[in-house]
């Protein structure tokens, strides 16, 4: 599969849309759509079950004991790269109003899935030995967690939840799913193609205009954060992709790295060579090479951008758009409104805003439902045991169990030995 160079945005004709995908430079908006996968590729035939709507829980399910416990930034290299703990693009207030172009570039729906396929988890767990090796405070001990998921997943299984039968079917989706440890469910995101071709909206121009790369990630394609929270009961440790942030104060730090350099240098190593992991030194671990560079930067900082027409910015949906926030505790948000790319507003949330706690208390439900669905799921994959290999399809609004073909294991063994067992 050939490797696309570019930046990581949001995915729709207007972004923030229910993909994550990444810009893309140097190619024309006349590309043609990648071939798609079947949804039910490498699986059994037959199902092991249907999963029914799950009943809300009984007790809140509010997110608590946030933290972040990795970052990192993919660069365009031959060999799957990042920069840990990387930073998101900085906002730097541009004023409005000014005009841009259509976006014209190729964007990935799922960098990680298109980087390392199989093994798209993979980075997550070296963004975190990496930050741990650097901060004891952030050693986490893997056999207490619940899930660890993509955002992405979650926001998944949410709009089945919400889904009304069918008059109003959610998106056909494909999650994987495998046993680590005793308790440990892993969720790897699948998708039937992991990019796309260019929109037809001002969502990649608008983050391209008002942002500016935070240093030593001048080269980055995309922007990852990972945290860990409990909620309702559940210990997750959670990915996502994250727009932009609103300053560049450090809680760790990187050495800055001349990016380029790092990347000569590692087209010249093998996957499984080792290097010393000193501050603006180079690592690769078995299927990801790692950069150092970056700052993690304060939760309260991070932001979500999209783009909406003046025509349709009063019926944005807030439902399905609030949960993107929610579940990653993004903060920020704002709605930047253009008339054919004319840009002359920006609205601005946060969490704790009025509104958005009211927005919040209208899907409150669906959240205890989701609290019910992911405790159903552990439930699943804890019988089916360390061989277990299942999948979650929903295809007709049904949420289907299905066996994979393969035993391949999403981690290599030493990693997955850190669950127990």
């Amino acid at each position: 599969m050939s490797v696309y160079t570019g930046r990581s945005r949001g995915y729709s004709s207007s972004k923030g849309g229910a993909f994550a995908p990444q810009r893309q430079y140097g190619t024309s908006p006349s590309i043609e759509e990648p071939p798609k996968r079947d949804l039910l590729e490498g699986l059994l035939p037959g199902l092991l079950n249907n999963i029914g709507q799950p009943v809300a829980s009984a007790v809140s399910v509010d997110i608590e004991d946030l933290q972040c416990i990795g970052s990192y930034n993919w660069v365009n290299n031959t060999k799957p790269t990042i920069i840990v703990p990387g930073s998101p693009p900085i906002w730097k207030n541009k004023s409005i109003p000014f005009r841009l172009q259509r976006d014209h570039e190729i964007c990935y729906i799922d960098q990680n899935g298109h980087r390392l396929q199989t093994r798209s988890l993979l980075p997550l767990f070296r963004a975190v030995d990496i930050i741990a090796e650097d901060d004891a405070d952030a050693d986490i001990d893997w056999r207490e967690v619940d899930i660890v998921t993509d955002r992405n997943g979650l926001r998944k299984l949410l709009r089945w939840i919400d889904s009304r039968g069918d008059g109003d079917r959610p998106r056909e989706f494909r999650i994987d799913l495998q046993l680590a440890g005793e308790n440990t469910v892993l969720m790897s995101r699948w998708e039937q193609a992991t990019w796309a071709p260019p929109s037809q909206g001002f969502g990649f121009s608008f983050e391209e205009e008002t942002t500016i790369p935070a240093p030593g990630c001048e080269k980055s394609t995309g922007h990852h954060r990972i945290v860990q929270y409990k909620f309702g009961g559940l210990n997750m440790v959670v990915r996502f992709e994250v727009d932009a942030c609103l300053e560049a104060l450090p809680t760790r730090t990187a050495g800055r790295v001349n990016v380029d350099d790092m990347i000569s240098q590692l087209g010249g190593l093998s996957l499984s060579s080792t290097s010393t992991s000193s501050p603006s030194s180079t690592t690769s671990n078995t299927d990801v090479s790692i950069i150092r560079a970056g700052k993690i930067v304060p939760q309260s900082s991070i932001l979500e951008m999209t783009t909406r027409s003046e025509r349709n910015v009063e019926s944005y949906d807030w439902k399905e758009s609030y949960p993107q926030l929610y579940l990653s505790q993004t903060p920020h948000h704002f709605l930047a409104v253009h008339r054919s790319g004319m840009f002359n507003q920006i609205k601005k949330r946060n969490l704790e805003d009025r509104e958005m706690k009211e927005i919040h208390a209208g899907i409150e439900r669906s959240f205890r439902k989701l609290n019910t669905l992911l405790k159903t799921i552990q439930e699943l994959v804890i019988g089916h045991g360390q061989r277990g290999r299942l999948s979650l399809v929903c295809k007709d609004g049904a949420l289907k169990v299905h066996e994979r073909k393969s035993q391949d294991s999403f981690l290599p063994d030493e990693v997955i030995r850190r669950f127990g067992l």
